[in-house]
């Protein structure tokens, strides 16, 4: 028995086992926990077989402090093994999970608000390294802090100007392509996937881990060869081996309403493909450490119905406002668009916006006090493969940038204690947060030259605002000025209302 003798908080314990014999069904026949101890609470883990005659169990403490742990197993070579290690101060960088926070929005364990920047890049993970390296570089230049991305290969070959059809290099199961073995996990498989999330960790990105999807379309069989008990069986491995990373995230599904019938060329709605309740709640009960929970909807399908399980809304449409202020009232929950459309140029309305399409609807869901999550599917030099969306690369776009700009406003304007002003904003010319008297912020859709905005405080004062002038296209920060209350047509104070100012107030004392 392997283990470290320290490790910060919120990170990684691992302690490793030599079985001494292979089994021929190792995630069926050995039954492996560990019960970990922080004074009096115990959290129990199960472990989980990593490939030969090697298991392991995986721990993450969210305390500092002296832990003992004790294994149980049917193996009697693992039963009853003890020790103890410390959990250290978390290092620079180190925030610990994401919880929810304040009813609509993300912090970290210790406190740090997180306001989510997201993108896609469903199947980045079994590509080639270097592709996997640029990939990397992409998300970290323009700060993305969570990523989409599929547990299983995809394979999308239904439409024109696409082909998703790299093979991958190893199967999540063992056996072959239409012969998987739902019984046993591929070790080999999941470690490179792990390494993709550790490395996402380690740049601060969240891996928002899509667990089942439907773009198999008979080309694998692992789709349509899982039943339910297979389902539950790879949950219970998947929570074993990713559960101690901080930075994961759970999505049931991508769209998982979506029910294609390539024979006839349908596109259908099936609510019920899969017993999304039962796994939704099984994970709620197994992930010890509560990571966040959620279940994504094809556009023109259903947004999944509010439970308990549910920690935050994920939907799909290009409404990234009136939907986005309905579904906060309605759920009492965060809300992210996680595909409100992708800026790019394959010939299909999902994924050939407009950078400034795209850079305006992300605006509309922080301005509705959600988040959004990007996308780009670009081709890149006619090539239909290679498209960041799926595979991961360099991203190409404009949109990038600009929305990585939002973020830093959002940010400097303590976005989680603000909400949306329905009076001082029209939602679709005008955008207003605010934060009683105190703090406004207003985003500017159009020009508007004759329109007047901004009488004052409601409590009929008139006090001093420091005024900062941002250009949300440009992103540059134009202005900074103190002045007492005052508006005049067209302006906002001495801001004309033109397309892409962003204006912050914040109430001198």
């Amino acid at each position: 028995m392997n283990y470290q003798k320290s490790v910060e908080c919120w990170d990684l314990f691992e302690i490793t086992l030599d079985a001494e014999r292979k089994f021929e069904h190792p995630h069926g026949e050995v039954e492996l926990f560990g019960h970990f101890l922080h004074g009096s609470r115990e959290t129990i883990v199960e472990g989980f077989h990593d490939g030969g005659t090697t298991w392991k169990v995986r721990f993450m403490p969210q305390e500092v402090g002296s832990f003992r742990f004790r294994l149980s197993s049917n193996l009697k070579s693992f039963d009853g093994l003890r020790g103890d290690f410390r959990s250290t101060k978390a290092a620079v960088g180190n925030h610990g999970l994401v919880r929810v926070s304040g009813g609509h929005h993300f912090s970290y364990a210790d406190g740090t608000p997180f306001f989510v920047l997201g993108t896609t890049v469903y199947a980045w993970t079994y590509r080639p390294q270097e592709v996997r390296e640029e990939t990397l570089a992409s998300l970290a230049k323009y700060s993305f802090n969570k990523v989409r991305m599929l547990v299983f290969p995809k394979h999308l070959v239904l439409m024109d100007g696409i082909d998703i059809s790299y093979e991958p290099p190893l199967f999540p199961f063992e056996g072959t392509p239409g012969h998987f073995d739902f019984r046993s996990p591929n070790p080999r498989y999941f470690q490179e996937f792990e390494n993709r999330v550790r490395e996402l960790r380690d740049l601060g990105i969240e891996a928002d881990v899509i667990l089942f999807h439907f773009y198999d379309f008979g080309q694998w069989g692992i789709d349509s060869g899982m039943d339910q008990w297979s389902d539950l069986s790879f949950l219970r491995y998947i929570i074993a081996r990713l559960g101690a990373f901080r930075n994961v995230w759970w999505s049931l599904a991508n769209e998982y309403d979506l029910l294609v019938r390539p024979n006839v060329g349908e596109i259908q709605v099936d609510l019920h493909r899969k017993n999304w309740d039962l796994l939704g709640e099984f994970i709620a009960a197994n992930d010890p450490y509560g990571h966040l929970r959620s279940v994504h909807n094809v556009t023109f399908g259903e947004i999944y119905p509010n439970r308990t399980w549910l920690t935050h809304v994920s939907y799909q449409n290009p409404n990234t406002y009136s939907l986005m202020l309905d579904l906060r009232r309605k759920y009492g929950k965060p809300v992210i668009d996680d595909e409100y459309e992708y800026e790019g140029d394959v010939p299909h309305s999902w994924g050939n916006s407009s950078a400034e399409l795209t850079v305006l609807r992300h605006w509309g869901t922080a301005m509705a006090g959600g988040y959004g999550t990007h996308g780009e599917s670009y081709r890149q030099e006619g090539n239909q493969r290679d498209i960041f969306w799926t595979y991961g690369g360099t991203l190409a776009g404009q949109s990038a940038g600009r929305i990585q700009f939002l973020r830093q406003i959002m940010e400097r304007c303590a976005y989680q204690t603000m909400e949306p002003d329905l009076q001082l904003g029209d939602g679709r010319s005008i955008y207003c947060l605010s934060r009683g008297a105190d703090r406004y912020l207003f985003f500017f859709a159009e020009t508007l030259p004759g329109k007047s905005i901004f009488p004052g405080p409601r409590d009929g004062s008139s006090p001093t605002y420091d005024v900062t002038v941002f250009d949300a296209w440009e992103c540059t920060e134009k202005r900074h000025f103190s002045t007492q209350l005052g508006c005049k047509i067209g302006c906002i104070f001495d801001v004309p209302i033109v397309k892409w100012n962003v204006v912050m107030l914040v109430r001198k004392p």
